[in-house]
């Protein structure tokens, strides 16, 4: 009796296949073992095929299962190659291996003879040795710590001689040129420019078959061709580096964690960077931890692990906001009461919400899409209610709220109204910030792109641009860039005094610090990477001792039988950064959710079921007051 384990290379799929004469009862305990490692698979009589890395998951049950039951295990070619790959990762992941003559002191000897030539502070000089120590590696450093100069450290002392493969953010691109050009400075550095992969499957083809030495990938590239990616690390040894790696934090559910999933036994090493591995919750850190290395279990330890960070702790390097040696951030937080017109629409849809999510606490079936989108709406009307009226009476997108004479009359007063009381308080406030010191900078974040359209016009006065998601990456001379307006913002004219951004466009692969040390907060998401990435674009290394950062959010009140979302934004990004500071032992995360609860009571994907519950509990009046919620 046997099965026999193929490796599909074409497809990166594995196939088990049971001989005639193996009893059926052990063929359902195999088939029942892989539809627990990955739901759903196709069984065919008595051929079963599933990814790659769901098989290598089952590998060490099934070489169990042999004695027992009396089955031997054959192997095709493919596979056993793929599977003495896997051995080797299993050692390496059990035992690090420091390079030789590698250590912090003779680190940037080492980099020097490769044509690095940056000078790297002392955590970064640590990160690079542990992380060359390993076979795969993880950086989850604060935005700001050098995490990308790291990772060329890494690559050229490990695996210089291989081609190098960076998937990022396609507003993170200038950031990966940047550190080419800051860091290969001596003469005999290959300073080989990275190659952008783009313009459909037919460009990444022809790009690829150039055979370029460094080359980039944006993810939603990635996700549609997914086929030369993988033929190329096929015949050619690939570093693989994954930036802003919790954009994976779906896993199989998301088209950007199966696409590097599925890829993620081709590589030769594999690198993951983020400085918030986990924005949601625990489980953010799954995928991620399954990509450095698949097959071996870690995400399902971690996930039903009593103490989670016992089993990450080998697996990352962190530098922490305190090693950088910053001056502290002042964050101040700004309660503006709602206009009359503005409470009174509010007050209508949190019913209607209220209405429609009766059940959610108990965990009740419920469509959490609609959901989303009903709470997205109380978080346009509580950041500028005019948001939300134009949606409705445009698009129709809520079935909850129908037209009625008082409904109309607060339409009416609203669009009369124009703009919301807490953004005329951000603008005020802005207005003060740039009167009192001549040159100041401001940024402002919001979620919403009328609002950030909006702001800029009422602060023209002060030369304002604004970055959202339909600003195209490009040449920094050219106005109508991305690059283009951050460098009218960096100018020493003074022109541009405020740039109102996106977080969710501009919370990434930007540095503002040199010239800006005012943030204001229009609104803010449950997305806490999105708060902690944007407060990092002016609270970063480089900054004077001397030089204080200002963190300004704006919250809209409401009477406490109503309830603010905003205060349950607050709460639950409270919550997120605690997970967060236990997993990976940061204190100084810790110290940033202790700072969040010091105000007075005051989008989408990321809006999760516990959110949801959070803010039900904010809206009947059952939720904590404040002080109480954490310690």
């Amino acid at each position: 009796m046997t099965i026999k384990l193929e490796y599909l290379e074409r497809e990166q799929k594995g196939r088990i296949t049971a001989s005639p004469e193996l009893d059926q009862s052990v063929w359902a305990r195999i088939t029942g073992l892989a539809s627990r490692v990955q739901p759903d698979i196709p069984i065919s009589g008595r051929i079963v095929e599933l990814d790659w890395s769901a098989l290598l998951s089952m590998v060490a049950r099934l070489a169990d299962m042999r004695k027992p039951f009396g089955f031997r295990i054959e192997y095709s070619e493919a596979a056993r190659e793929q599977l003495r790959r896997f051995r080797e990762e299993y050692v390496a992941l059990r035992e690090r291996h420091p390079l030789p003559n590698l250590s912090e002191q003779t680190v940037q000897e080492q980099l020097a003879l490769l044509g690095f030539g940056r000078e790297l502070k002392d955590h970064q000089r640590r990160d690079v040795v542990l992380m060359a120590a390993q076979r795969n590696g993880a950086n989850f450093s604060v935005p700001g710590a050098g995490k990308t100069t790291v990772a060329l450290a890494v690559n050229l002392l490990t695996n210089k001689d291989a081609h190098l493969l960076v998937v990022a953010p396609k507003n993170a691109f200038a950031a990966w040129d940047d550190v080419i050009a800051e860091s290969l400075t001596r003469p005999e550095a290959d300073t080989t420019t990275f190659v952008r992969l783009e313009e459909g499957i037919d460009g990444v083809r022809d790009a690829l078959r150039r055979e370029p030495q460094r080359a980039i990938i944006s993810y939603d590239q990635l996700i549609r061709v997914p086929e030369p990616i993988a033929d190329f690390m096929r015949s050619h040894r690939v570093h693989l580096i994954v930036d802003e790696s919790h954009k994976m934090k779906a896993g199989g559910y998301s088209q950007r964690g199966a696409a590097l999933l599925s890829i993620a036994h081709l590589p030769i090493r594999r690198d993951i960077l983020s400085g918030t591995p986990m924005p949601n919750a625990l489980l953010d850190i799954v995928p991620q931890v399954d990509f450095l290395w698949p097959g071996q279990g870690l995400g399902r330890q971690i996930a039903t692990a009593d103490n989670p960070a016992q089993i990450l702790r080998p697996l990352y390097v962190r530098t922490r906001k305190s090693e950088l040696a910053l001056p502290p951030v002042v964050k101040q937080h700004h309660p503006v009461a709602m206009s009359d017109p503005q409470l009174a629409f509010y007050s209508l849809v949190r019913d209607a919400i209220l209405q429609r999510l009766a059940g959610v606490s108990a965990n009740a079936n419920i469509d959490l899409s609609a959901a989303r989108t009903a709470v997205v709406r109380l978080l346009q009307i509580s950041s500028n209610p005019i948001l939300a009226v134009r949606a409705m009476t445009s698009q129709q997108l809520d079935n909850f709220l129908h037209n009625d004479d008082t409904l109309e009359a607060i339409f009416t007063r609203i669009v009369t109204e124009r703009d919301s009381p807490k953004l005329l308080a951000a603008v005020s406030l802005a207005r003060e910030i740039l009167a009192n010191d001549q040159t100041a900078r401001v940024v402002m974040w919001s979620m919403f792109k009328e609002n950030v359209e909006r702001l800029t016009g009422l602060l023209s006065e002060f030369g304002a641009t604004y970055i959202h998601g339909d600003i195209p990456v490009g040449d920094p001379h050219n106005p109508n860039t991305r690059e283009g307006r951050i460098r009218a913002f960096h100018s020493e004219n003074l022109k541009c005094r405020v740039l109102v951004a996106n977080p969710a466009a501009c919370a990434e692969g930007i540095s503002l610090h040199r010239v800006c040390h005012h943030a204001i907060y229009v609104d803010r998401s449950y997305n806490a990477a999105h708060f902690l990435q944007s407060v990092d674009r002016i609270h970063r290394l480089g900054l004077s001792p001397e030089t204080l950062t200002y963190v300004h959010v704006m919250e809209s009140v409401a009477p406490g039988v109503v309830g603010a979302i905003d205060y349950s934004v607050r709460r639950r990004l409270i919550d997120k950064l605690n997970m967060m500071a236990t997993a990976l032992e940061d204190i100084d995360l810790r110290q940033l959710a202790l700072d969040e609860q010091e105000g007075d009571e005051p989008i989408d994907y990321d809006i999760t079921l516990d959110d949801i519950v959070d803010l039900i509990s904010e809206l009947s009046g059952t939720a904590p007051e404040p002080g109480e919620e954490l310690v």
